[in-house]
């Protein structure tokens, strides 16, 4: 009988593979979701199981000797040995019933490096928090950013789809290459390569930020101050933006899609010439530079038929027409975006799986883009000391632009007595478009087609343009990221902790660009150069970085005291490739429209690149209380730039912050939230690109038949980093305005200088006996930027029953200053004036800043020709080309005749003004407009930059207001230029109605004089005429949206239901005349104002629902 017991008692013992089984309960229903895990003595899950709809689980077990762990939300946790293989019912009592405690939240920084306190953070730096946009239709990050941040401006290149934006942090603090932020996604900074030429590129510049999207990003932070950006060395000289993307938390699987539709239209336009008002004024153009009318001579060979009445000519129709370009290049586009995100998770693990897709026809006629977006990012707690995190980045842009990217410039210029499309004999038109082709107009028809149009002729049709060419660009970037993190020493703030962090990142990028424009659309013959003309590139990029991060917090016994220490590793190492080819003379049978394709190759080429990397990081942070605390960073950069000898670069920074607010002296003032000082310094440098310190050798010219190499550059052996020395002091300010602190106002002020030395330039010529014109990089000269912002946020600030209405104020001053350099770089920078229209100069002097603009001043137009003391009315009157002494009186010459103006008096293209002509001011009164009468016209820089809004709720009604504004800067309007000239055979502006036409006319505008003719004038030289004060202030955007009761939707299974309505870019304030005010200096030079198609309005319907 003892022998049977103990044989049953041992078949009833639990064995490793055996499947345990139970039902989990709360005190009412059955748990369904609930997580069963089996955990060893480390606390590390071995085995797991989830519990059905009924609540039951079963799975294998892995060691008897664990135990068995059950919970879910809202339940506390219970654990249990493993002693039997079923559990029958298990009842997981409720946490609301658990005793009070007190939680003090300490909210910590955002940005890479140490976890610091907020209330102890003293470099300059700003966060904000991605639900301030929920129901915001972005598009990017920098629509987000724009107007928000103190001292970071940021301009919209154009209004193409995927444009991208300018953006400057503080001014500019270096002249040639990189003056863009640098942008860091989760740690892992998106680089630009240093050989890009920053200074003309176009749209693409900073489009990357188009790779995440807006849906996915939790909050984003900008380091401002040399201090806070020294932890990411030398990419991060111009400034850091960090963006931090969401991630899962712990609870049952929730869904959130998101659906906005967009309607987007071009909301202003010059007021151009039509037909009949076009040919008229060219007919005057024509006849005023020689005062005769052989051009509208039917029998004379300067006949122009495209602007005369000839009803006989073959082509007259096409001539005969009132065609409004802009409108038939311009439309409605529409956009839809949709997104979705799943979330959730357990004790152990939560995931956050998200996509989105955005299809959009833009306001310029066949412009399209679509774009894909997903991001994984899935967290794993294998024990109390051990975690994982893993991120998957997929991202895939399509655009095609189809070469209408100045489509509006064009159709601004293009004729408009012209018609789209050919024609019948009735005026009615046909299904082809019609396009100027001088050499088979020139063979039909009664007269020859007027050579003096050529530029109109070689002005492709934009509509035809828009619908038979392709420009195609694809990117596609996939960036997967492991993250191991182990807390070798303490788990909790009584013990001390020592933290290693270990990461691996693998991007990789490929980008395709092709365009297509058939030979049919120009003017020129089968054999030029741009003739059925095709090009393709493509670019590919391999990078692997890793990074290895140990932290240190030791516990102190003695209160108060905090310490934090930081050590980091940084790997990278990364492949490129590119190649481009361009083709001519493709043939014109079929749909062929590759360089695949047969054809005459016009250019190729390709390249590879490889590059490596490292970095040493320390960082380092005491406080005391929370009153007093110091940070302290070293950056060690290493480069191939400079050479195997000095390969490193250390940048230190130090800040300190003293929190007034803590002392106990202030412990009464229980109004004041924060009052604080924030003193730093900091320094950091840049490294050009590329190996400079090698010699590099290439293939030379022949001798007796054989092949030579000879040298490509000089070795530069001296180079060294371009240095920012920066220095600031900041004050926080917060106030409580109710004893709930529900009303708060948080404010902070920083004035900063900085002086950097040591300025990298290209192209420093040398003596051209060294068989080089000039040294590819060189160090000389330095330029300071010194300034002040101020930000301010109100929460809460007026309540009243269920109302309440929140701020936001920020802007920021920067003055930049160029102090030295030296003559010879001076002088290459600096370009000489062409005796051209149209120049302006964008030279670089000390004691001024970059961007500036010189040119002439503009005094109005010349009444009369001749010259007399009083106005003889239709002959001659005061207001007449002659030299005038500093106190404006006329000059004789010896026999008493007054002397005349010129321009470029003896010079090759000499020129004597006449009534109707324009008026420049002679600075130096020495009777000749020339480049001795140039002067400072201003800067393209900014004086005040900003924005604010106020954020309404009322009940379940949300009204969000956000402005932003630009003041104290000038952009030269080149559009306006080529609208208003009157020299060449471009359609103008309304205003040219109201240009000097007779003797003695009080006119704003100059005479009509084409110089088409070989017979100049010079009646738009670069002056202040065109010159304009640029400042504006523009709604952002206005958005009105309603949440729904969620008791009502717990009817329907949701959670939660928004509706948003949003109006973009809904008004603009500003006395610019162009189509937007919003444009950016390139590099040194000026803002320009030129064909780029403006930015649009839009009105946008939006769902979210969760569920």
């Amino acid at each position: 009988m003892l022998l049977a017991c103990f044989c049953i008692q041992a078949s009833a013992q639990v064995k490793a593979g055996d499947i345990i089984s139970g039902q989990v309960w709360d005190d009412f229903d059955p748990l369904m979701m609930c997580n069963v895990v089996e955990i060893d003595h480390n606390n590390r899950i071995v085995a797991h199981g989830t519990t059905d709809i009924n609540g039951n689980f079963s799975f294998a077990i892995k060691n008897p000797k664990d135990k068995i762990r059950i919970s879910y939300i809202g339940c506390q946790t219970v654990e249990l040995p493993i002693n039997k293989r079923a559990f029958g019912k298990i009842v997981l009592k409720s946490n609301t019933t658990i005793k009070e405690v007190t939680v003090t939240a300490v909210r910590k920084s955002q940005s890479t490096g140490l976890a610091i306190p907020m209330d102890q953070i003293a470099t300059a730096s700003q966060t904000i928090d991605m639900k301030e946009f929920e129901g915001v239709g972005l598009t990017s990050v920098d629509e987000a950013l724009q107007g928000r941040v103190a001292g970071l401006d940021i301009v919209a290149n154009s209004g193409d789809l995927g444009a991208g934006t300018t953006i400057r942090l503080r001014g500019v603090s270096t002249i040639h290459g990189n003056q863009n932020p640098l942008v860091v996604v989760n740690s892992n900074p998106i680089t630009v390569d240093e050989s890009f030429d920053f200074e003309n590129a176009n749209d693409e510049r900073f489009a990357e930020l188009l790779q995440v999207n807006p849906d996915d990003i939790e909050s984003i932070t900008v380091l401002k101050d040399a201090a806070a950006q020294t932890i990411w060395g030398s990419k991060g000289a111009n400034g850091v933006i960090e963006i931090k993307t969401k991630r899962g938390a712990r609870g049952k699987t929730r869904v959130s899609y998101n659906y906005r539709l967009t309607g987007n239209w071009i909301y202003k336009r010059y007021k151009l010439l039509n037909g009949d008002d076009y040919t008229m004024y060219m007919k005057e153009a024509y006849f005023n530079p020689r005062q005769e009318s052989s051009f509208a001579d039917k029998s004379s060979d300067n006949f122009i038929p495209e602007i005369a009445y000839a009803p006989e000519w073959s082509e007259y129709n096409m001539y005969n027409d009132n065609t409004d370009w802009v409108d038939a290049v311009t439309q409605f586009g529409v956009q839809q975006s949709h997104s979705i995100n799943i979330s959730g998770g357990g004790e152990k693990a939560t995931f956050r799986i998200s996509g989105g897709y955005d299809t959009q026809s833009n306001y310029v006629i066949k412009q399209g883009m679509d774009r894909f977006t997903t991001r994984v990012a899935l967290d794993y707690n294998v024990s109390d000391r051990i975690k994982v995190r893993t991120n998957f980045d997929f991202n895939y842009t399509n655009r095609d632009l189809h070469n209408t990217g100045d489509a509006i410039g064009v159709a601004q210029r293009k004729m408009p007595n012209l018609s789209i499309y050919r024609e019948d004999a009735n005026g009615n038109d046909l299904s082809e478009f019609y396009t100027m082709n001088y050499w088979i107009t020139r063979q039909t028809g009664v007269y020859a087609a007027s050579t003096y149009l050529k530029d109109q002729y070689d002005m492709v049709n934009p509509v035809a343009k828009a619908y038979n060419s392709s420009q195609k660009t694809t990117d596609l970037n996939l960036r997967p990221e492991f993250i191991f993190q182990y807390d070798i020493l303490g788990t909790q703030p009584d013990q001390h902790q020592l933290r290693y962090e270990g990461q691996i990142l693998f991007s990789i990028s490929n980008g395709d660009n092709s365009s297509y424009v058939p030979g049919w659309l120009s003017s020129s013959t089968m054999f030029s150069d741009n003739y059925n003309t095709a090009s393709a590139s493509s670019s590919k990029s391999h990078n692997m970085s890793t990074r290895h991060t140990l932290t240190y917090t030791p516990h102190f016994n003695k209160e108060g005291h905090s310490l934090m220490v930081m050590g980091r590793y940084d790997y990278g190492q990364g492949n490129s490739s590119s190649q481009n080819t361009g083709k001519r003379m493709l043939p014109t049978t079929g749909d062929i429209t590759s360089t695949l394709a047969g054809g005459v190759i016009s250019s190729y080429g390709s390249g590879a690149g490889h590059s490596k990397s490292q970095n040493l990081t320390f960082q380092a942070h005491y406080s005391y209380k929370g009153r007093y605390s110091v940070t302290g960073v070293l950056r060690g950069d290493c480069t191939t730039a400079f050479g195997p000898d000095r390969p490193w670069g250390f940048f230190p920074a130090l800040s300190g912050r003293w929190n007034i607010s803590k002392e106990p002296f202030m412990e009464k003032v229980k109004w004041l939230s924060m009052l604080s000082i924030r003193p730093s310094w900091g320094y950091s440098g840049r490294a050009p690109g590329g190996d400079l310190w090698r010699s590099k050798y290439g293939s030379g010219p022949g001798y007796m038949g054989a092949s030579s190499v000879t040298p490509n550059n000089i070795r530069l052996a001296g180079l060294r980093y371009e240095k920012k020395n920066s220095f600031q002091v900041g004050f926080d300010f917060g106030f409580y305005l109710d004893e709930s602190h529900r009303r708060t106002i948080d404010a902070n002020v920083d004035i900063y200088t900085s002086k950097t030395t040591d300025l990298l330039q290209q192209n420093f010529g040398i003596p051209s006996s060294s068989g080089y014109t000039g040294l590819s990089w060189y160090n000389d000269g330095s330029m300071s930027n010194k300034g002040w912002e101020f930000n301010i946020n109100g929460n809460g600030i007026v309540r009243a029953g269920d109302f309440s209405m929140d701020f936001n104020v920020s802007f920021a001053n920067n003055r930049n200053r160029v102090l030295s350099m030296d003559a010879t770089l001076l002088d290459g920078l600096n370009e000489e004036f062409n005796y051209q229209n149209k120049q302006y100069l964008s030279r670089v002097q000390l004691n001024n800043p970059l961007n500036s603009i010189y040119g002439f001043r503009y005094k109005g137009v010349y009444a009369y020709s001749e010259y007399s003391d009083e106005e003889v009315e239709g002959l001659s009157g005061p207001n007449s080309p002659v030299v005038r002494n500093a106190k404006g009186e006329p000059i004789f010459d010896s026999t008493g005749a007054p002397k005349m103006m010129y321009f470029n008096y003896g010079g090759t293209n000499q020129y004597a003004f006449v009534g109707g002509d324009a008026i420049y001011e002679d600075i130096n009164h020495d009777g000749q407009i020339n480049e001795l009468d140039i002067v400072y016209l201003g800067s393209s820089l900014p004086k005040i930059t900003g924005g604010f809004g106020t954020k309404f709720h009322y009940k379940r009604w949300d009204l969000n207001l956000q402005f932003n504004f630009r003041t104290g800067f000038k952009v030269i309007n080149t559009a306006r230029a080529d609208l208003e000239n009157m020299s060449n055979n471009n359609n103008q502006s309304i205003a040219v109605n109201w240009r000097w036409h007779n003797e003695g006319d009080v006119a704003p505008l100059p005479r009509a004089a084409t110089t088409k003719t070989q017979f100049d004038t010079y009646n738009y030289l670069g002056s202040d005429r065109f010159v304009e004060d640029a400042s504006f202030l523009r709604l952002n955007y206005a958005q009105l949206s309603y949440s729904f009761d969620p008791k009502l939707l717990k009817k329907w299974g949701l959670s939660s239901l928004r509706l948003n309505l949003l109006l973009n870019n809904a008004f603009c304030l500003t006395k610019y005349s162009g189509l937007d005010p919003e444009h950016g200096a390139g590099g040194y030079r000026a803002a320009y104002d030129g064909d780029t198609n403006p930015r649009s309005r839009s009105f946008q319907f939006g769902i979210n629902v969760s569920f």
